[in-house]
């Protein structure tokens, strides 16, 4: 390559780090008027640099020389900076993608490559974080059953075998299994009368409670609800071999036990940004796949966000023909990961209809999220004219590094887009939910706005907070006349205006959560410490992920606990619906990354959100866990090893 940028870090303080890059030109050629273009996820002081000048939007910057000079054959461009964010520890923390343009820098055409190298970071005495596991179990259902006892004996799969179903509740698990058991036979199953496979309709069972019973000749799947008989098939599928017995006549066979069983929390859910890298459908299928099998309930899809809007809009196409993509020829700049190419995607509604219906079959809800007034820059890029108000003079620098992302309470262009987009959104996911973010809006967001203090002075506000709860209350009042409860995350109480009918979702902290289900609101528990799946795995330097919530060994996932300080009869405890794993994509742009982060850590979660603390036991969750890896190395899961 005939371009390398050295990231090296000089000197870490507390809450400041001193950083340098060296670009070398190791051609035979001179560089003239190039400019380089790089991702770094901490915002620079551009007046701190030594040599060169810089533009940052969000993670992506251009550095230019400042000279008029090319950058000569074997020379090199040195500068210094100063971030102010706490010390580096991984390499992810560094430049992740880099190229350089040379010549017109505007037309940013044939950019050219660059390798990345990166010192300072690494550190030697921090090993690779392992997990020992107990010995595999032969049963090895996750989550734990509150009730499994074997039977002895094998069900043999045979090309006979056929489904049963005595009540339409167990469609859709039909369907899930037929499709499963079609891909370990590679023949039709059918579905008819006289199957040995019964779906049966139980009275008597609680919502989403199951009974399994695998007899020599028959299984039975019973429940009252569809969610019963997902979670019972889930069960099924986890007692299939994950390799065939190599016998003449049974290659497939099914332990014979009996279960019964139901979950500790109604709310078990998984969020997934779809926003900052676009994952395809087929991968989202697949991921629909394992958690079903996990027991997982709830889809939680992050559908817009700065660096992208993934659903197609009627009202607004320019959502999907602007905000959708991004690149160095594009409205909206490249950010994170492949930064020298236009990169992108959406969601047609018709692939949206068709994930639903693919859930709903594996008893999971998709509860679409539009992030507002916050994360809001693809649509404000997107619909400038309807967006952006020109007299709005506010300065503000969001976490992610952008001062135009933040939707305005007092256009009324704003509430006619809100209005629009919740309208087709709620049309078109069943889902009695819709989640509208509510995060991350920084201060001074605003403040030097005519129309905004127009406002306040009419509705006798006395702090900007109270905009945001002003927005997010028309957001709440129209959810509600659709007949949908709103979703926000922690920040959606500030400025006291939504109603405790608003469902909180707790991300920041444990702490978070507490208040807001002391305060009445119903919370999912979401606190990144404990169920941020991006986060590293492990202390050593080359760990993928972030760590600005901490590290997440697999151990620390599976000892979460919601609310584990309050005494058992707290009030609070009645306000929590559930727990909520959630995996953030800003470094995971494809399907192996994807993987590696998610999981073991996601069976994890899985059990902590299905089984009581009192029945969870490690020791015995690693034995399953050990049992589990046959099927994820079938599957093709790129899990991270433990040992």
């Amino acid at each position: 390559m005939s371009f390398r940028l050295d990231f090296v870090v000089i000197e870490q303080q507390q809450n400041q780090s001193r950083l340098a890059l060296t670009l070398h030109n190791l051609s035979d050629k001179p560089l003239a008027q190039w400019s380089l273009h790089f991702t770094f996820g901490r915002w620079i002081d551009s007046s701190s640099l030594t040599h060169g000048e810089l533009e940052q939007t969000g993670s992506y910057n251009i550095l230019t020389s400042g000279r008029k000079e090319a950058l000569k054959p074997n020379g090199h461009f040195y500068t210094e900076f100063t971030v102010g964010t706490k010390p580096f520890s991984l390499l992810d923390d560094g430049i992740i993608d880099a190229f350089i343009c040379s010549g017109n820098s505007t037309s940013l055409i044939n950019p050219l490559p660059v390798e990345i190298t990166a010192f300072g970071l690494q550190h030697p005495q921090l090993k690779r974080h392992t997990t020992a596991l107990e010995a595999a179990a032969e049963i090895n259902i996750i989550p734990a059953p509150q009730h499994l006892k074997p039977l002895g004996g094998l069900f043999a799969l045979t090309p006979h075998t056929a489904i049963e179903i005595d009540t339409p509740l167990a469609e859709g698990s039909s369907r899930w299994i037929s499709t499963e058991l079609e891909n370990l036979l590679n023949e039709k199953v059918a579905v008819h009368a006289a199957g040995s496979i019964h779906y049966q309709y139980r009275e008597h069972l609680a919502d989403s409670a199951y009974q399994l019973l695998v007899e020599q000749d028959d299984i039975w799947l019973m429940a009252s609800t569809e969610s019963g008989f997902s979670h019972a098939t889930a069960s099924l599928l986890q007692l299939l071999p994950s390799q065939p017995s190599h016998q003449a006549d049974m290659a497939y066979h099914i332990p014979m036990v009996e279960i019964c069983d139901e979950p500790h929390f109604a709310h078990r859910g998984m969020m997934l940004d779809c926003a900052r890298h676009f994952h395809p459908v087929e991968r989202i299928k697949f991921l629909l796949d394992q958690l079903a099998r996990f027991k997982f309930n709830i889809f939680h899809w992050h559908l817009t966000d700065d660096e992208g809007w993934r659903i197609e809009i009627d009202a607004y196409p320019e959502l999907t023909q602007t905000g959708a993509w991004r690149g160095p020829n594009e409205l909206i700049q490249p950010q994170f990961t492949t930064i020298s190419q236009r990169y992108g995607g959406y969601y047609s509604k018709q692939e949206a209809r068709d994930i639903i219906r693919y859930a709903a079959d594996r008893g999971i809800m998709v509860i679409p999220e539009i992030d507002i007034p916050g994360h809001s820059r693809a649509a404000i890029k997107s619909l400038p004219a309807l967006l952006t108000d020109p007299d709005d003079k506010s300065i503000y620098r969001s976490i992610q590094g952008y001062n135009d992302n933040i939707l305005s309470p007092a256009l009324e262009g704003t509430y006619t887009f809100i209005a629009n987009v919740l309208d087709e959104i709620c049309d078109l996911f069943p889902a009695p939910y819709l989640h509208i973010g509510a995060d991350e809006v920084p201060s001074g967001v605003w403040a030097d706005s005519p129309a905004c203090r127009a406002l306040m002075e009419k509705h006798g506000y006395e702090d900007p907070k109270e905009l945001q709860g002003h927005l997010l209350r028309f957001a709440e009042k129209h959810l509600s006349n659709k007949g949908k409860r709103m979703m926000g995350w922690e920040e959606a109480t500030q400025g006291d205006k939504v109603s405790k009918d608003t469902i909180i979702f707790s991300w920041l902290s444990e702490e978070a959560g507490q208040k807001c289900a002391q305060a009445g609101y119903d919370v999912v528990m979401q606190p990144a410490q404990a169920t941020y799946l991006d986060l590293a795995q492990g202390e050593s330097a080359d760990e993928a992920g972030v760590d600005w919530a901490g590290r997440l060994p697999l151990e620390q996932a599976y000892q979460y606990q919601p609310l584990a300080k309050l005494p058992t009869d707290d009030p609070a405890h009645q306000h929590v619906r559930g727990i909520q794993c959630a995996l953030w994509c800003e470094l995971v742009n494809s399907k192996s990354r994807l993987e590696y982060m998610l999981y073991p850590r996601l069976l994890a979660i899985a059990e902590v959100a299905w089984t009581a603390p009192e029945n969870r036991s490690w020791a015995d969750f690693s034995a399953r866990l050990n049992g589990q890896f046959a099927y994820l190395d079938k599957v093709g899961i790129n899990y991270r090893r433990c040992e």
